[in-house]
């Protein structure tokens, strides 16, 4: 009995050696509990896989083994795209679970093995785990088999926040006693080893923490193509007009991993206490469904009611659920109310908005209230006006003044407002309004007699002539929500986008001709410019009846005062494959009753003839109007994403070709420099996109960049993107050119006007004019009026192409020349250089500070000479140069010491010979005192034969 607890407590002993300090307990939930948005934190696991990433996915490929000594390994994860608080998986640290293996031919080697946490590039907190009982696999080892170490990180009991935009990283890294050793017996190398990317025993190494990685997920509710800032709207009308039920949900799942740990978004409306459900929309994170925009996984979802939907409150659950089972729901805190009263204040679709009033004439003006809610509730609604009309006008007048019965939701009434103006309309301001309200009251249930809705409209009262110019507004479709010209807002709409027709189809535009005039009128239709080969017919929308042709105007029914008629515009293309494909339409419709004067209002847009595909902007890097780009500087990059779709019938596949615009020939023949842009076009994935393969309905997006050269015109440059059917050589290929506007900004720069010399530089001689041929260079891209003179030195004289100045235009990169002629004075000196100064002035651009300077003030430099002795003696006596004076002093010194030496000479001489003849000296000094003047040469003869005769005499001592 004694031996088997001594084998037993061997056993326990033996297995304790070899258990690490820190073995963990694997905790692998497979319960999913929904949590809210916001609330409880959940568990999370952050897998070590291949190529060294953090992931939430559980791997699933091959074993992995790194060594942790020297470099070790790091693991990190994607970028966050969302803030994300990381805190103790208990307490206050995270765990991080490592199958290591530690090999040593030495029994007693240890290794110490640090982990760090990193937020980016900074430390979080950091661990040394010493590792000692390695196995060894020599000849007497034992087995080396992976084992679990648990370390704990400390991140602090208020978590720790990883920024947007940061990585999540690991590092382990370490170093043993036994390194670069081997056993005495063939035993392995010293090494620490590090298994991870699969399941490791029972585990994975993986690090797990508590963090809401969906805080911030939640969903908003707007009309159709409201932006998520925007107000949202809650309440609804259980039997409003079709295009006011349908709803815009927009989603945004805010999961810091990014898109790859969402597993699935279900948006869901339930019925009034979670009954039943309106609808259970799935976005699928693996598709477009969700895009990546301000940090979120943004999607939209569309829904349309059905007409007669119970009033009531519906709950609104947003159930997001990622890839380890974490299951978030964000409750809207409003849900959506389908009201039991509504009702809906418009204007019928054949009144113009608008209260037309002439001096003392009676005006009346039509409106439209419906009732939008519930099916069983009935209503009464009164009319009135919120403000008192002006003094001098009548009293409101209803048709129905008791007010108009609503019987159900669905039920409409058209309430006439009819006001007399006064005489006298000289103080009635331009903006004038009147404000209508209309009052619901409940005719039924408990709140019969209440007061249940209150609606109002603005109405804007506008002083008219007895005939005007009509008011003409053109849309794409028959339920004129697509607006693309108004004659009264001509700015909000680009005349030169491209609409549509496919080459053997017809275009429908629908026309309204709103008569703002105060009598009525009919009105002449006049075709002022169409593309070549193409063709037009006016047809009464709803009707069909096409108008009557008088001459070359089409001529419409009388339309009475504040009325509209809608006219059906079909546009014909022509089939000729070589006629235009794109060009204006433009019409002018002219008041047909009015004799005293002519009131016309012109009508414009661009219709574009496709064949099968087309290509359309849907978004670019500019916030204006889509497919136009700018103003941008020389140089920059600008960025279109395209939609090309097949707009044909056909079934089978067509290879549509993306043409780059660098050779498409049609940019070449507009502007050669459209051949040297830069031009990437990609598909959404970044690859290079060459080829759309589509069948009829489907599209492909592409992206195309373009970098501009630094030299470009500033204006307004049309590049084309042609998409061509592949060709087969039996036909001409269908195609579709896309035109990409790009505003080029002007671009003045201090120093871009360059004057140069062109002729070569020779000397000037002294009053002659000579010229000099000048260049001056534009390197601006707009072109400049510049004006330029001269400043010449004193006495001299300069002129410009025969003037003190010269002005001109130059283009932008363009050059001129011009000519200077200087003239030299009559007397020069020679050798000198002489400076003349230009300024050359931008007219446009006269700034001129320490800072920054248009104004330009080149220097030239010429060098004078001069001709014959007399002209240089005389330059040299009128203005000396320093040299010359230095020359001249030195003159007047030598002649000064010839002076002296000639004096002491003649003192030598009279002393030598009075030793020799003393009577002689007395008598020769008696006939110098008496002479009066001695030739210069006979002194100096004299004294040439005295210093002889001195060389001659002999010493009295000889």
């Amino acid at each position: 009995m004694s031996s088997n607890r001594f084998v037993f407590a061997v056993l326990i002993s033996l297995f304790l050696a070899v258990v690490p300090l820190n073995n963990p307990v694997e905790m692998l939930s497979d319960t999913a509990e929904i949590q809210s948005v916001g609330a409880a934190l959940e568990d999370y696991e952050l897998y070590f896989d291949d190529g060294t990433s953090l992931t939430t996915k559980e791997p699933t490929g091959s074993r992995n083994e790194s060594s942790l000594l020297e470099s070790g390994v790091t693991f990190d994860t994607e970028e966050l795209i969302s803030d994300l608080t990381v805190y103790g998986k208990s307490g206050n640290e995270v765990r991080i679970f490592a199958y290591m293996k530690f090999e040593s031919p030495e029994v007693n080697a240890t290794a110490d093995i640090t982990f760090r946490l990193l937020a980016g590039n900074q430390e979080v907190d950091r661990f040394t785990e010493t590792l000692d009982n390695p196995c060894t696999s020599g000849l007497f080892g034992n087995d080396c088999s992976w084992v679990p170490y648990q370390i704990n990180l400390v991140v602090g009991s208020d978590g720790y926040l990883f920024e947007n935009g940061n990585r999540i990283k690991i590092e382990i890294q370490g170093d043993a006693s036994c390194q670069g050793q081997g056993g005495p017996f063939g035993g392995g190398n010293c090494d620490v080893t590090l298994a991870y990317g699969t399941e490791v025993g029972n585990g994975y190494s993986r690090m797990e923490f508590r963090a809401n990685a969906l805080a911030g997920s939640q969903v908003k509710v707007h009309e159709v193509g409201d932006g998520w800032s925007e107000t949202e709207v809650v309440e609804w009308s259980p039997t409003h007009l079709s295009d006011k039920r349908k709803m815009q949900f927009t989603v945004d799942v805010r999961d810091a991993f990014g898109r790859a740990d969402i597993d699935s978004v279900e948006l869901v409306l339930y019925t009034p206490n979670k009954a039943s459900t309106v609808f259970d929309q799935e976005f699928d994170p693996k598709t477009n469904q969700l895009k990546l925009d301000n940090n979120g996984l943004v999607g939209t979802y569309e829904f349309t009611y059905d007409s007669g939907i119970a009033y009531g409150e519906y709950p609104l659950s947003l159930l997001i659920t990622d890839v380890q089972g974490h299951v978030i729901e964000y409750v809207h805190p409003q849900g959506i109310t389908f009201l039991e009263y509504d009702v809906y204040l418009d204007f019928p679709a054949t009144q113009i908005p608008k209260l037309l009033v002439a001096p003392g004439q009676t005006s009346s003006i039509e409106l439209s209230v419906l009732h939008t809610g519930s099916l069983t509730s009935d209503l009464r609604v009164e009319m009135e006006l919120q403000q008192s009309l002006p003094s001098g006008w009548s009293d409101p007048n209803w048709d129905s003044p008791g007010g108009y019965m609503l019987s159900g939701g669905g039920s409409s009434a058209r309430p006439m407002l009819t006001i007399q103006a006064p005489e006298d309309l000289s103080s009635l301001a331009d903006n004038y309004q009147i404000i209508i309200e209309a009052y619901a009251y409940a005719t039924t249930g408990a709140d019969s007699g209440s007061q249940v809705r209150l609606v109002s409209i603005a109405v804007d009262v506008e002083k008219v002539n007895q005939f005007g110019p009509p008011r003409i507004d053109v849309y794409e479709d028959v339920e004129q929500q697509k607006q693309i010209f108004a004659s009264d807002r001509p700015d909000l709409y680009n005349e030169n986008l491209s609409h549509y027709i496919d080459y053997d189809k017809v275009g429908d535009f629908y026309m309204s001709i709103n008569n703002v005039g105060f009598d009525d009128d009919s009105y002449r239709i006049r075709i002022q410019e169409i593309p070549v080969a193409w063709s037009l017919k006016f047809i009464i929308n709803g009707t069909g009846t096409e108008l009557t042709e008088q001459g070359i105007d089409s001529l419409t029914p009388t339309i009475g005062q504040g009325e509209k008629l809608v006219l059906k515009v079909e546009v014909y293309p022509p089939f000729e494959r070589d006629a235009v494909d794109i060009g204006l339409v433009r019409l002018s419709v002219t008041s047909d009753s009015s004799s005293d004067e002519v009131f016309t209002t012109p009508v414009a847009w661009t219709v574009h003839r496709t064949f099968g595909i087309v290509g359309q902007v849907i978004s670019d890097s500019d916030g204006g109007t889509l497919g136009q780009i700018g103003p941008v500087s020389p140089g920059s990059t600008v960025t279109y994403n395209v939609r090309i779709t097949d707009s044909s019938d056909d079934a089978g596949t067509t290879n549509w070709v993306i043409k780059n615009p660098a050779a498409l020939q049609r940019n070449i023949d507009n502007d050669p420099a459209y051949a040297t842009w830069m031009y990437d076009i990609t598909d959404i994935e970044g690859n290079i996109a060459l080829v759309a393969p589509l069948t009829g309905g489907q599209y492909y997006d592409i992206e195309v960049e373009i970098t501009i050269r630094q030299q470009v015109e500033a204006g307004i440059h049309v590049v084309y993107l042609q998409v061509a059917e592949e060709a087969d050589g039996e036909e001409d290929p269908r195609y579709f050119d896309l035109p990409l506007t790009i505003e080029v900004d002007e671009e003045v720069v201090p120093g871009n006007l360059i004057v140069e010399q062109k002729s070569q530089a020779e000397r000037v001689r002294a009053g002659q004019t000579v010229p000099f041929e000048y260049r001056i260079d534009n390197l601006n891209n707009v072109e400049v009026d510049v004006v330029i003179s001269v400043k010449a030195p004193d006495g001299w004289d300069a002129t410009l192409d025969d003037g003190e100045i010269i002005s001109f235009t130059l283009d932008s990169f363009s050059s001129r020349d011009f000519t200077m002629q200087i003239t030299a004075p009559e007397k020069l000196k020679s050798g000198e250089m002489v400076e003349f100064e230009m300024t050359v002035t931008p007219t446009n651009y006269q700034e001129c500070t320490a800072n920054l300077c248009y104004i330009q003030k080149p220097t030239f430099e010429f060098k004078t000479e001069n001709s014959g002795v007399l002209n240089s003696i005389m330059s040299e006596i009128e203005d000396p140069e320093p040299t010359t004076l230095v020359l001249f002093f030195s003159v007047l010194a030598l002649a000064g010491l010839g002076l002296y030496r000639r004096g002491q000479n003649k003192v030598k001489a009279q002393m030598f010979a009075a030793m020799v003849e003393p009577q002689a000296i007395d008598a020769a000094a008696e006939d110098e005192v008496d002479a009066d003047i001695i030739e210069e040469e006979d002194e100096e003869e004299v004294f040439d034969d005295l210093d002889l005769e001195l060389i001659d005499i002999e010493s009295p001592e000889d």
